[in-house]
C-alpha cells in the first residue's frame, strides 16, 4: 500500500517538468535575415544548368534499377547496368524505356531485341530475370554499393 504514494511523489516532479505551453518560440532577428538572403549565383554570365530529365519509371519498376552480376560484382565487365532509360550488359548499352505487363515484370526494346526483365526475390537476395528475345533466360543478383 506504501508504494503507491512513493511512486506518485517519484512521477510529479517528471510531470512538473513538463511545459504545457504549446507556442513556439521566435527565433533571434539574425536568422530570419540570413534566411532570406538568397544565395547570390556565381557571376560567370552563365545560367545554371537544369537537370538531366530523367525517364518516367512504371510503378513498381524501381527494384530494376542498379547493378547487377551473375557471379562476380567486382569483374566490372561482367556487370548488367539497368537505368531509367538506358540498358547496359557485356560491353554494349542502349537507351530503353521500361514498359509494365501487368504481370509482373517489365518489358523493353534494346537493339530492336524485346527484352523482359522479372524482378525476383529470394534467399540469394534481389535478383532479375533477363530474357533477350527467344533467348534462355538469364538470372543476375544485385551488386552493393
Amino acid at each position: 500500500m506504501r508504494l503507491l504514494p512513493l511512486s506518485f511523489l517519484l512521477i510529479l516532479p517528471l510531470l512538473a517538468a513538463c511545459n504545457n505551453d504549446s507556442t513556439p518560440k521566435a527565433p533571434s532577428a539574425e536568422a530570419p535575415a540570413a534566411a532570406a538572403t538568397p544565395a547570390k549565383a556565381p557571376a560567370t554570365g552563365k545560367t545554371p544548368a537544369a537537370p538531366a530529365a530523367t525517364a518516367k519509371l512504371p510503378p513498381g519498376a524501381r527494384p530494376l534499377i542498379g547493378s547487377w552480376a551473375a557471379l562476380d560484382c567486382t569483374d566490372k565487365t561482367g556487370l548488367t547496368v539497368v537505368s531509367a532509360s538506358k540498358y547496359s550488359a557485356a560491353g554494349k548499352s542502349c537507351d530503353i524505356a521500361l514498359n509494365d505487363n501487368k504481370d509482373g515484370t517489365f518489358s523493353a526494346t534494346c537493339n530492336k531485341q524485346e527484352l523482359k526483365l522479372t524482378p525476383i526475390f529470394g534467399p540469394s537476395g534481389e535478383g532479375i530475370r533477363i530474357a533477350v528475345g527467344d533467348a534462355k533466360s538469364s538470372t543476375v543478383f544485385r551488386c552493393s554499393k
